[in-house]
């Protein structure tokens, strides 16, 4: 028996932040989501609860969320991390897998089965028997 998957979806919409939770709670019911609009909140939510999978978005207030990659690497090396973002660029793809990050997805231009593939491969891939 596997025991449920924690995530942690930092983005600063909520609209965002809504509709991929709606999207992981119907393809993966078997997930607990904790909801961040902020680097300062997601880093409280993440040393009280290390979480599987982090769907983050790079623009983030106040802070660049390229940096805080290796920050949630640090707080959680075990966390797959999935960018989502608006910023589709070699250069941004890159710094963000040089920092931690397993997927780089890109808000604008990915497919929704490219999307749902990924949340399966992240919390699929993560499961502890």
């Amino acid at each position: 028996m596997s025991s449920r998957q924690k995530i942690l979806i930092l983005d600063p919409s909520p609209i965002f932040r809504n509709t991929l939770k709606e999207v992981i709670q119907t393809t993966q019911p078997h997930v607990d989501i904790d909801e961040a609009g902020d680097a300062e909140q997601a880093e409280n939510i993440l040393s009280q609860r290390p979480v599987d999978a982090v769907f983050l978005d790079i623009a983030l207030p106040g802070n660049n969320g390229i940096p805080f990659i290796g920050r949630i690497k640090r707080l959680v090396p075990r966390a797959c991390i999935v960018v989502l973002s608006s910023h589709d660029s070699a250069e941004y793809k890159e710094a963000s897998i040089q920092k931690g990050a397993d997927y780089f997805i890109s808000k604008d231009r990915s497919g929704g089965l490219r999307l749902l593939d990924v949340i399966d491969e992240a919390i699929r891939g993560r499961e502890i028997a």
